[in-house]
């Protein structure tokens, strides 16, 4: 296994932290106090900042919320190490390299003989994007800091009769999209009104501050460590109530996915009004 990425990210062999579901971490409205999130108050932010694997060679340089905040964390097959451990897995880390006629050379010279080389390059949404919108609008898919200001990851404040739904990243994409799209129906009803440019770029603006300040890799414009906070403000939006659970315990400590966010009879009944 060939890693020619320089800034190495965290990959978790199971869904647990110190022996804990994962979710306590980050998923639950308590976690969310431990850490930054657009429109906090004084004390929470000072909350934030107080509280603010070796063995392969595969430690990261950068802490590991940087990788959760961005969206780059992985979670491996629960056997992944245990196959590595017995040598069915080598890892290699090369910042440059190129083919050979029976394999892949690193530029430490080393070659190695592979019958598929796999190529992980990612995805360029923004060049995508780009490639489809006409002028003017190409030009100002993404601001100053290199990120697409998309008031509650789905409208452009520029950008008039388009709305993009799964660009936003989180720590559930469908969970965080499916919100969102009911959010934009609601919207394309008349249920509420969007507000100001200015108002929209001032709550975008917000929320790349706070990534700035939690990652390096704040340009993959990922919500995961503020996700909750950011479906509460569009379950106001929709006049749904922010708190979906059924008591203040599960509120604090259980973890919110796409089931708390069925509607109930009552915010059926106003889409359907």
């Amino acid at each position: 296994m060939h890693d020619g990425d320089k800034d190495a990210s965290l990959d978790c062999s199971s869904y647990a932290i110190w022996g804990l579901p994962f979710f306590l971490f980050f998923s639950t409205r308590f976690s969310q106090f431990l850490h930054e999130r657009p429109n906090q108050g004084l004390l929470r932010s000072l909350a934030c900042h107080l509280l603010s694997p070796v063995e392969y060679g595969l430690k990261p340089d950068h802490p590991f919320v940087e990788d959760y905040a961005s969206c780059q964390m992985a979670i491996l097959p629960e056997n992944f190490f245990a196959e590595a451990d017995q040598g069915r897995i080598l890892f290699k880390k090369s910042s440059r390299w190129c083919f050979w006629e029976g394999g892949v050379v690193l530029d430490d010279g080393t070659r190695l003989e592979a019958d598929v080389v796999l190529l992980a390059t990612g995805f360029d949404g923004k060049k995508k994007l780009r490639s489809v919108l006409p002028e003017p609008y190409r030009g100002l898919i993404v601001d100053s800091a290199g990120v697409m200001p998309l008031y509650r990851g789905t409208i452009h404040p520029l950008i008039p009769h388009m709305a993009f739904v799964g660009y936003i990243e989180s720590v559930s994409n469908l969970h965080t999209s499916e919100l969102r799209c009911k959010w934009l129906g609601r919207l394309l009803k008349g249920h509420f009104e969007l507000p100001s440019v200015e108002e929209m770029f001032r709550q975008t603006s917000q929320e790349t501050e706070v990534m700035k300040r939690t990652t390096r890799f704040y340009r993959r414009h990922c919500i995961s460590t503020f996700s909750i906070n950011h479906s509460d403000e569009m379950c106001d939006e929709m006049g749904w109530s922010s708190w979906r659970k059924r008591n203040w315990m599960s509120e604090a400590f259980g973890a919110y996915n796409n089931q708390d966010y069925k509607e109930d009879k009552s915010e059926q009944a106003v889409l359907l009004d």
